[in-house]
């Protein structure tokens, strides 16, 4: 019995940790890019959230314009950069997730995937 109750303790841990680490994600089109002087090395992404699915979005990252960044002064964020291009380019549906941070009450992007 006395297993039985550690398994129940360990399954609701596990469950607490999955709800409370829910990672933003987004699924759709992107409809508009921003970078230049002003912004450094930066570029900000805004996506169609009325035609794509937007789960999680962080309520701190309160932007009304931009979705998600991307700093292409490293070299993921360089090859973040060429993708998010051709994926708005060709009009392709993207797959993006954040990590659970705003920059600049922006999400920072954690991974893209072009469907």
């Amino acid at each position: 019995m006395k297993s039985h109750k550690y398994l129940l303790i360990f399954t609701a841990l596990c469950s607490f940790s999955c709800i409370s680490n829910a990672i933003p994600e987004f699924e759709g089109k992107i409809t508009g890019l921003l970078s230049g002087p002003t912004y450094g090395k930066t570029l900000y992404i805004q996506v169609d959230k009325v035609n794509g699915t937007y789960e999680n979005a962080l309520a701190s990252c309160d932007n009304p314009n931009w979705d998600f960044i991307i700093d292409f002064d490293t070299d993921n964020g360089k090859f973040y950069s060429t993708l998010i291009l051709s994926a708005y380019t060709a009009g392709k549906t993207v797959n993006i997730q954040s990590y659970d941070v705003c920059d600049g009450n922006v999400e920072r992007v954690r991974h893209i995937w072009l469907k």
